[in-house]
């Protein structure tokens, strides 16, 4: 714990941490800079892509399971 009381501390402002480097911003903001705001646009964008193709595999696979299993014999 702290050497220092409470009540000698003060409080700490609002605020919260930028998602890509971690530094202090103000509560409204997401990111600190326009590079921490490029590389989260660019996490998103990899992340989505990601997610889309996950999801083309996932039916790709269950087409040709469909296909495998009930197909006439």
């Amino acid at each position: 714990m702290s050497q220092i009381p409470r009540e000698k501390r003060g409080r700490i402002p609002d605020h919260r941490h930028c998602i890509i480097c971690g530094k202090a911003i103000p509560p409204k903001e997401d990111v600190c800079s326009d590079e921490c705001r490029k590389i989260q646009a660019d996490r998103l964008r990899r992340e989505r892509r990601t997610r889309i193709l996950i999801l083309i595999l996932y039916v790709i696979l269950m087409g040709s399971l469909l296909l495998i299993f009930f197909r006439p014999i």
